[in-house]
């Protein structure tokens, strides 16, 4: 088969036809978009080209051998996540595959081996995007829930629950980037229900504030800020970080109908709990550091409508941005584009959306393509110039 084609792609294709699916069903199945299917097939995907084919190849049922990888550097990959559950199950980490009759004893050492996979993901997820982590992210969910969980008793089993919380609010996250955010409260409630049944309020807080954050997407006002207060209500020694979060999604849920002083305020509050600190931890809620918070504001200020405010802030805060976290970036280069178009700076606009694209051609994030697909609409009154017309292509093909 791969001697008949010209380059892997074509390979690709054949197999997936013969078996009869679409595009966006192998997509799925890989937790990749279909856009990025379409490139692989045409051999226009990027120079992730190597995980990529191998995680699709295996969806299909080939061998990376089929089109010339057995020996590659598929194999030495540091995020290839065909070699997560493997080498786990290798070395006795892991119990037997799911679906497997026989479960062995469960190695306590799977909770940090489990704990330290999950920190690779975090950091592939923040360079390229969701798609390089859902598979593998949905691997270890099964695994936990089909063959650690029900075989593991006390203490043990409590930390695997407090993991099984973690690795299924990580896919909440994903779900969101990847524009599904009803899948992405669905994994919030079982990662809810998970740090219940572990009595760990900590997490507890974190993951109303996470559901809070997806309200805000949906544009629900009063789900954000009731379950922002509900964060904020949960007793225990709660990380400051964690009560900043949930501030500044109380300041989203304001700021969505207008409410200035009460955003102003909920910012301000966010702000002085972070305390200048810029630096970025694993702990949980690590990321919302002073420049996270810094960037909330003038989205803040865009909902509020509120552009020329929202300039400058998004400028100080891009100014400092960690190099980790690429495709957040990408999304406040498409905000900061939008707070462009809104004052009627067009060429600004075209440019800024324009790194904003590049950036989502690496991480295809939903989120951001659907942030710049509203700067497109706010461009209506330059529709007919080149600069916006080459924009709209662009956004189109990324």
């Amino acid at each position: 088969m791969a001697q008949s084609a010209h380059h892997p792609g074509e390979a690709i294709a054949a197999a997936r036809r013969r078996r009869g699916w679409t595009q966006q069903q192998l997509a799925d199945l890989c937790g990749y978009s279909q856009s990025t299917i379409s490139r692989l097939e045409r051999g226009r995907q990027s120079a992730r080209d190597i995980d990529v084919l191998t995680l699709v190849a295996d969806r299909l049922g080939m061998s990376p051998a089929d089109f010339g990888l057995a020996d590659g550097p598929a194999q030495k990959s540091d995020v290839n996540r065909r070699n997560f559950l493997g080498t786990a199950v290798g070395l006795g980490i892991l119990p037997a595959p799911v679906g497997s009759t026989t479960r062995r004893p469960i190695n306590p050492a799977v909770v940090d081996h489990l704990r330290h996979l999950r920190v690779t993901l975090v950091q592939s997820d923040g360079l390229y995007g969701p798609h390089s982590a859902i598979s593998a992210v949905h691997d270890h969910l099964t695994v936990i829930e089909q063959q650690l969980l029900p075989a593991a008793t006390g203490a043990l089993r409590r930390r695997i629950l407090e993991t099984a919380s973690e690795w299924a609010e990580f896919a909440g996250w994903l779900y969101e980037d990847l524009g599904h955010p009803g899948k992405g409260l669905w994994w919030s409630d079982r990662a809810m229900e998970w740090a219940q049944e572990a009595d760990e309020p900590v997490r507890q807080a974190f993951i109303l504030m996470r559901k809070s954050q997806l309200s805000a997407g949906l544009r629900q006002q009063q789900r954000v800020v009731g379950l922002a207060a509900a964060a904020l209500r949960v007793r225990g020694d709660v990380p400051a970080r964690i009560r900043a979060s949930a501030r500044l999604q109380e300041a989203h849920g304001h700021a969505i109908v207008g409410e200035e002083s009460d955003a102003l305020r909920a910012l301000d509050s966010a702000e002085a709990l972070v305390g200048g600190d810029g630096a970025v931890t694993d702990q949980l809620g690590g990321y919302c550091n002073s420049s996270y918070v810094e960037a909330q504001r003038p989205t803040c200020y865009l909902r509020l409508g509120k552009p020329a405010e929202a300039l400058a802030a998004f400028q100080r805060a891009l100014n400092s941005w960690p190099d980790t976290y690429q495709r957040e970036r990408g999304l406040h280069l498409a905000r900061l584009a939008g707070a462009h178009a809104t004052n009627r700076s067009p060429d600004a606009a075209c440019a800024t959306a324009m790194e904003a694209v590049e950036i989502t051609r690496e991480t295809e994030s939903r989120r951001t393509t659907a942030e710049l697909r509203r700067v497109v609409t706010s461009l209506a009154p330059w529709r007919r110039t080149e600069m916006v017309q080459r924009l709209t292509e662009a956004i189109t093909t990324a």
